[in-house]
């Protein structure tokens, strides 16, 4: 069936307004008002990604959300700032992560003190149950996007336990039965690309409820980074043509990457300063596994100002897209290190070693992969990319 028919049969009325207005025309306003303003030189994201605590349920190989011995949460008031300064802005949509940000018990009274906002809740799905679920949708203003890493052998190498993959499942299924509006992460890895990048996965997960699955390039991070689970230029390569053969096949859902533009090119999506990634202690970041920043949000509001006055971002704006079309973590960790040196960026991941994971990184294929560009065969993303994400010219 068709999406449309879908979210039409399967997404109560009130709910499917809000994301029609929330994750859609709002989202299409937010660009256009951080269009306007690029142009007079201003950088204020349309998309603001956050990360509410650093504890997670799970302790997984190759996370950035890891290794913190004394893990804080982000305050509601500081929470209840970014959101009501970032909407000053434009912006309507909210990416919340964390950790596992389902361990917050006000988080739900949040969601629902924010009516007029979007949020896609990023979950392992370990603690969504029915009454949480039952609680998004009376929010009516959430779409949970559940961690699913392919099957259960995969995240028996990922997280170390095979039970988890069967919580995730029954996550997805509650989700269902409460008519939410849901998506599935893959973080694909070498350990699980031969179960992730295959129709019979996305057939599944579609079929358990998904109406949107996001697909992701495994960026080794943290203190254990498993540098050997990172995808080699024939596997990304393989992934991409996956990715372009099932928008073609699959209309159930819509499939989405943050890698490529219409035209296949890639990109980084910090470096066009379409978001930027806010921690729990309120630093403001380039993306989650860059940890290291020169600027923080207070309580009291002031996001604007903070961003637009940070060195280090209009440093990372300026200099990675002369650097890389992919990501710096993985292919120029030495110059990352040295543009954060001469921006004066701290280290802001709570474990105090960002820099030393950095210098001990190696140079690691990314989303830039070898021959040439391949770009979007079917005419709805390849228009959707143009017009409404990665339009922004940032690489010339």
């Amino acid at each position: 069936m068709p999406l449309p028919m879908r979210l039409l049969r399967e997404i109560p009325p009130r709910l499917l307004w809000k994301f029609a207005v929330g994750a859609g025309l709002g989202n299409l306003r937010a660009i256009r008002r951080f269009e306007q303003r690029k142009k007079r030189g201003i950088v204020f994201p349309p998309f603001v990604f956050v990360s509410v605590t650093q504890r997670c349920n799970l302790v997984c190989k190759g996370c950035w959300a890891t290794g913190v011995e004394h893990p804080v949460d982000m305050s509601a008031e500081r929470l209840h700032a970014i959101v009501d300064a970032s909407v000053a802005q434009g912006c309507r949509f909210f990416g919340i992560l964390g950790g596992e940000p389902l361990l917050l018990p006000w988080l739900m009274d949040f969601f629902e003190a924010h009516p007029d906002s979007y949020f896609q809740l990023f979950t392992n799905g370990q603690l969504l149950d029915e009454t949480v679920a039952g609680r998004l949708r009376r929010a009516g203003n959430v779409t949970p996007l559940i961690s699913i890493e392919g099957g259960p052998v995969s995240y028996a190498v990922r997280r170390g336990e095979g039970r988890a993959y069967g919580t995730a499942l029954e996550a997805l299924a509650c989700c269902k039965r409460q008519g939410l509006v849901t998506g599935v992460a893959t973080s694909v890895s070498a350990s699980n690309f031969a179960e992730a990048v295959t129709p019979a996965f996305l057939d599944d997960v579609v079929a358990r409820g998904a109406h949107y699955v996001w697909y992701y390039i495994y960026r080794p991070s943290g203190p254990v980074p498993c540098f050997e689970e990172a995808l080699d230029d024939g596997q990304v390569r393989a992934l991409r043509g996956f990715l372009l053969e099932q928008r073609r096949r699959c209309r159930e859902a819509v499939i989405i990457d943050a890698y490529w533009d219409h035209e296949g090119k890639a990109l980084c999506p910090a470096a066009t300063g379409i978001s930027h990634h806010i921690n729990a202690l309120g630093d403001v970041e380039p993306c989650p596994p860059i940890q290291c920043s020169d600027c923080r949000v207070g309580v009291a509001g002031g996001v604007a100002e903070t961003v637009g006055g940070s060195p280090f971002l209009a440093a990372f704006r300026a200099t990675v897209p002369g650097l890389t079309r992919g990501c710096v973590l993985m292919d120029h960790p030495a110059e990352l290190a040295a543009l954060a040196g001469r921006c004066g960026a701290r280290d802001s991941s709570g474990r105090g070693r960002f820099f030393e994971e950095l210098a001990a990184r190696p140079v690691l294929g990314c989303h830039n992969h070898g021959g040439a560009p391949m770009p979007e065969t079917s005419w709805t993303y390849r228009f959707a990319k143009k017009h409404w994400f990665f339009g922004f010219g940032a690489y010339g």
